[in-house]
């Protein structure tokens, strides 16, 4: 039996302030990825609840949304893992302060 959708929205709640504290507080570019994931995911955990807890029926049009959502995300964090591995070889680091000081 699956848990009473009002459960669901402070946790997501809470996975989207651990993504926005993980984003604000960590400097290794690889931990941001996965908070920005973090971020991503509960927002689809909130396209699902509600809509599979619509009165009227199961709303497959949230569903497909969160379905593409998913597959271009994958190949975002793909690409942005591809953009971090080459940094690391360029600079041998993956610390964003160390990288900002190159800039200047």
């Amino acid at each position: 039996m699956a848990l009473p959708p009002l459960i669901y929205v402070p946790i997501s709640a809470f996975l989207f302030s651990l993504g926005i504290y993980t984003l604000a507080s960590k400097r290794n570019i690889i931990k941001q990825l996965i908070a920005v994931e973090i971020l991503i995911n509960a927002a689809h955990l909130n396209f699902v609840v509600f809509a599979v807890s619509n009165p009227a029926g199961i709303d497959p049009y949230a569903l497909s949304l969160v379905l593409i959502s998913l597959a271009v995300g994958a190949s975002i964090i793909a690409t942005g893992m591809l953009l971090i591995v080459h940094v690391y070889k360029t600079y041998g680091t993956m610390d964003l302060e160390a990288l900002r000081k190159l800039r200047r």
